[in-house]
């Protein structure tokens, strides 16, 4: 009988440890969950701001320059060999070119320099885009700069040199032809080159 009471004692003490711990149990659960749902409802809420980007403008590109160049041909004329050094340079102390697309461009000097046999200078000029206005409009002009000169041919009167000015892009097909005629007393004429042109026609 003393077994049985007290194993009666045992097992209600029991079931009221296990309640004990199961409430307990269950009182922690329900800790957890209202800290999560607190940590939830706590968390930032995506702002609703639209954020712009700032604009970073572009600093302006550096005015290009042409390549220089420094050319010398020998050149058979009036039975003699004269030496034609040609020499371009970029000019900076010229106004700036700024094509269609907002390019800025040097123009550029161009210096022609003919010897005779002997070593003397028969000519000597620095040419500039504004030596060939009396042939180029002045709205082309301002959009273009002096590109090259070189020597053309020779006849028995003259020594003639092609010259162009149009674009300053490399890219560029864009130029007028011209011609710069010397004469045997140093004179010179320029005029545009039409030969294409007569080719066309023809």
């Amino acid at each position: 009988m003393f077994y049985f009471a007290f194993y009666m004692i045992c097992i209600t003490f029991a079931r009221k440890m296990k309640k004990r711990e199961m409430k307990i149990k269950y009182t922690l659960l329900l800790i957890a969950a209202a800290a999560f749902a607190f940590s939830a409802c706590s968390e930032k809420k995506p702002s609703k701001d639209i954020i712009a980007k700032k604009t970073v403008r572009k600093a302006p590109a550096a005015p290009v320059k042409m390549q220089d160049y420094d050319h010398r041909d020998a050149v058979e004329w009036q039975g003699k060999q004269y030496t034609v050094s040609i020499s371009r340079r970029a000019d900076t102390s010229l106004p700036m070119i700024t094509d269609d697309t907002g390019n800025k461009y040097y123009d550029n000097k161009i210096t022609v320099r003919v010897t005779r046999p002997d070593g003397t200078v028969f000519f000597d000029k620095t040419f500039g885009k504004a030596d060939f206005s009396s042939v180029i409009s002045e709205k082309y002009m301002k959009k273009s700069a002096l590109l090259g000169i070189v020597v053309d041919h020779t006849d028995d009167s003259s020594l003639v040199l092609a010259a162009s000015v149009g674009a300053p892009d490399v890219l560029s097909d864009d130029y007028v032809p011209l011609l710069i005629t010397l004469s045997r007393m140093g004179d010179i004429s320029i005029e545009k080159d039409t030969r294409a042109e007569l080719e066309v026609e023809e």
